[in-house]
């Protein structure tokens, strides 16, 4: 998206510009105040739009946050579903780039705020916490569940119950992203990309096919 001018006026911008201005300034918003205490005034002013002109986009606080998760973290789960079924010879691949595009997007602590005040707030507000885990944790546990059914069918990977193994690759990333949410300051260790290629050594080395087992009673 092309930003306006600091001289141009609000009003001469393209109308279809206009959501997408309204999603980054409530992106902003929601960062800094969560969910339960940003109003829709405080989205408006954010985006240099008056309260009316935001209801003409979005009905509801609710559907503004729906259209952030859908446009910052819907885009990734497309390509992780693409991923999955592209790396289905190369199970193993497949896993990796997703552990690395989920590295690259949620660098951005932004972005990073979403799942934060989903976990903060789902409690108060299940019907968006309801949205958030069908719209991005089933369909990212679905691309890695189906990846570690096609590394099992191929012998790759030993029998693991592929749902709780998928669990157990996002559970370190998500930790991660929320460690960084709430500890800025401390974020001066190795950067996301190579902690990701740790967790990701860690998982895998954990389900790899065991070698056949030595019964000739040879010492290793």
């Amino acid at each position: 998206m092309i930003e306006p001018s600091a001289n141009q006026p609000k009003w001469t911008r393209k109308p279809e510009a206009r959501p997408d201005e309204v999603l980054e300034a409530a992106l902003d918003v929601f960062a800094i105040n969560g969910f339960a205490a940003t109003r829709m005034d405080d989205i408006a002013k954010a985006a240099g739009l008056s309260k009316a002109a935001i209801y003409l986009y979005f009905p509801s606080k609710d559907d503004v946050f729906k259209a952030l998760v859908e446009q910052r973290i819907g885009v990734l789960q497309a390509h992780f579903d693409t991923a999955a079924k592209d790396q289905k010879r190369d199970p193993v691949a497949g896993l990796r780039l997703i552990a690395r595009m989920w590295a690259t997007s949620f660098h951005d602590l932004r972005v990073a705020a979403l799942p934060r005040i989903i976990l903060a707030e789902a409690l108060r507000f299940p019907e968006l916490a309801e949205f958030y885990h069908r719209t991005v944790i089933e369909r990212t546990q679905g691309a890695l569940v189906e990846l570690i059914q096609a590394g099992i069918d191929a012998g790759r990977f030993r029998q693991v119950e592929p749902l709780l193994a998928a669990r157990a690759l996002v559970s370190p990333l998500v930790f991660e992203i929320l460690r960084r949410q709430a500890f800025p300051s401390h974020n001066s260790g190795p950067p996301m990309e190579t902690l990701v290629e740790a967790i990701f050594d860690l998982f895998l080395n954990g389900i790899t096919a065991a070698p056949a087992p030595n019964y000739r009673g040879e010492n290793p």
